[in-house]
């Protein structure tokens, strides 16, 4: 007889058959219940490692609450929120314990650095709603929800330290001068790509003696009329900023540029509501916010805006109809806007692909340089004077206000230590190149979720919504390592590579990598795409809509990840009254 198939036992097991005497019924007194002891086994140590004492509760019955920190009460750390405190509120009570730590003493994030909802608002002003606008509704929604009940104001997050032994990050927290420790099982960080202002590197900035402001940081209470203003950049908020300052009384305006970038908008944003308001940004009629109250009329709207910006990401495609036909379109509203003045149609229209760096819709900005009290310079900034700013040409312009609208550092390196497995520092990781899964996790960075993480969806498509994936695709993890006694995740860094090189892949069919400088490239020309994500939006939606458990590495709290079978029953057969039949559909 094979020993190796006695009484249904596989391959690997030393079972020795029963001699004639022997009753096969007959239980060793060495096992238990006809099990084989340890010893039995080519492996008894890993054997006996396994074999763990029975878990009597119903299976899936967490061992214990998972503490959640979340860095930041900006849009995405209020959109976990709402999925954990209301749409998934019955279910995640009794699994999350969620804290939320916010430097600033209110909610707003970006929106409160330059100065969302979360349930459609049928009340909104204007098609382009303004920054306190959208502010004060975000925090008007926040309220009503009760979305800050868990959020710690002028609470910095100074490090995050992996503990091994634990699985839980060590946090260091400040707060009024005093610094603490805190632990948490889960640690997210939502604090947005958007979140340190950038200061150019330029010589002698420090010695302007006039006034020097960050776009980020404007000072509302100075009076930029009757001044010399300087405004170096031209990304969104130069372009946003630039025919403002036009307008002001006495201004004169010069913009610092390395060179022109596309600015035009094909949209009718009137015509959306069957109005026939030719202007950029109309604002929305009586009739319209009326018809709004109807969430259906409402979710149809957004449908159609939504489905028209996803649609659009064939534009983004090198030599593509589309995008040829809308470069050519851009040519010509770009040159109408300038008056076709040859002098400014060479400055100010690009001749790398239309796509590269961020579309930009820019109400006025064109327009603004036909205006005698605005002016243009390519020059490169060499030094930056008492007086004013220096150029490569030659010229000192002498300035009494220096504009920096030089954005935020998109780095992503975090500006406090974040200190993973095996030691590895997220800055040191990030430094060259930042990689990241799927742009909402890090290998070697244990139970680390990240909103707008690298490669994320921020140059198509609605980033709130893909926030909101984001965001489920946490808490389904959260479920996951709650009900399976799991004690850290990370992602594989083979995965991680697999993902990057392919995703450069897909970028190489995709305007980003054109020939422009721009943030999606670190600010380099050449180099590759490190800000967006290698596909549409609905795409990333697809990716992130499940969780893919097989790319990540699985650590359990318990030497058998089977314990939470429990004791071999379900909570819901437990329970009086429920179908027990369930599956049964035809």
């Amino acid at each position: 007889m094979n020993g190796t198939s006695v009484n249904g036992f596989g391959n690997g097991h030393k079972v020795t058959p029963p001699t004639d005497h022997e009753d096969p019924g007959i239980i060793d007194k060495n096992s238990t219940n006809g099990i084989p002891p340890a010893e039995a086994h080519d492996n008894p140590k890993h054997m006996e490692d396994i074999t763990i004492p029975l878990n009597d509760v119903p299976a899936f019955t967490p061992t214990k609450k998972l503490r959640v920190v979340t860095i930041g009460a900006g849009y995405a750390g209020m959109t976990l929120a709402q999925k954990l405190q209301n749409k998934y509120a019955e279910e995640m009570e009794g699994l999350i314990d969620h804290t939320i730590f916010e430097s600033k003493d209110c909610v707003g994030g970006t929106w409160v650095e330059n100065a969302f909802p979360f349930s459609p608002n049928p009340n909104w002003s204007r098609f382009y709603s303004t920054g306190p606008e959208i502010l004060e509704y975000m925090q008007k929604t926040v309220k009503e929800w009760s979305l800050d009940r868990n959020v710690k104001f002028r609470n910095t997050v100074k490090g995050a330290y992996w503990q091994e032994k634990r699985s839980q990050w060590k946090l260091i927290i400040e707060h009024e001068g005093t610094e603490r420790e805190e632990y948490a099982d889960v640690l997210i960080s939502a604090r947005g790509f958007l979140s340190k202002p950038k200061w150019p590197s330029i010589s002698g900035l420090q010695d302007f003696q006039g006034k020097r402001v960050h776009s980020a940081m404007w000072d509302h209470s100075f009076d930029y009329t009757h001044k010399r203003i300087g405004i170096i950049g031209n990304g969104s908020s130069a372009i946003q900023i630039l025919p403002q300052m036009a307008k002001l009384e006495g201004a004169q305006v010069t913009s610092f540029q390395h060179g022109p970038t596309w600015i035009f908008s094909r949209m009718t944003p009137a015509k959306l509501v069957g109005s026939e308001d030719p202007s950029f940004n109309p604002p929305f009629r009586d009739e319209d916010r009326q018809r709004f109250q109807d969430p259906q009329e409402l979710k149809k709207y957004r449908k159609t805006i939504q489905g028209g910006i996803n649609s659009a990401f064939k534009m983004f495609i090198k030599g593509s109809e589309e995008n040829r036909d809308m470069t050519d379109f851009a040519i010509k509203q770009m040159s109408t806007k300038l008056k076709h003045d040859p002098y400014l149609c060479e400055k100010l229209i690009p001749k790398w692909e239309l796509g590269c760096r961020r579309v930009t819709p820019g109400e006025g900005y064109l327009e603004a340089f036909t205006q005698p009290n605005v002016s243009l310079t390519n020059s490169t900034i060499t030094r930056i004077t008492p007086e004013g700013i220096q150029t490569e040409d030659g010229k000192l312009h002498e300035l009494d206000v220096i504009v920096c609208a030089t954005g935020f550092d998109v780095s992503q390196v975090p500006s406090f230590p974040v200190i993973g497995r095996d030691n590895v520092s997220l800055a040191d990781k990030w430094r060259n190149e930042p990689e990241s899964y799927m742009s909402v996790a890090c290998p070697q960075m244990p139970n680390y979720f990240i909103f707008t993480g690298p490669n994320a969806t921020v140059g198509h498509g609605s980033l709130l919504e893909s926030m909101s994936w984001s965001a489920e695709w946490m808490v389904n993890w959260f479920r996951k390592i709650a009900t399976e006694d799991i004690a850290s995740i990370a992602p594989k860094q083979d995965v991680v590579d697999e993902f990057v090189r392919y995703g450069d892949q897909v970028h190489k069919t995709l305007t980003w990598t054109g020939g422009c400088r721009s943030w999606y490239k670190s600010n380099r020309v050449d180099g590759r795409v490190t800000a967006t994500f290698a596909g549409s939006a609905i795409l990333y939606h697809q990716m992130v809509k499940q969780i893919r458990p097989e790319d990540f590495e699985i650590r359990y709290r318990s030497k058998n990840r089977f314990r939470f079978m429990g004791n071999g029953f379900t909570r819901y057969e437990l329970e009086e009254g429920n179908d027990l039949s369930y599956y049964v559909t035809n």
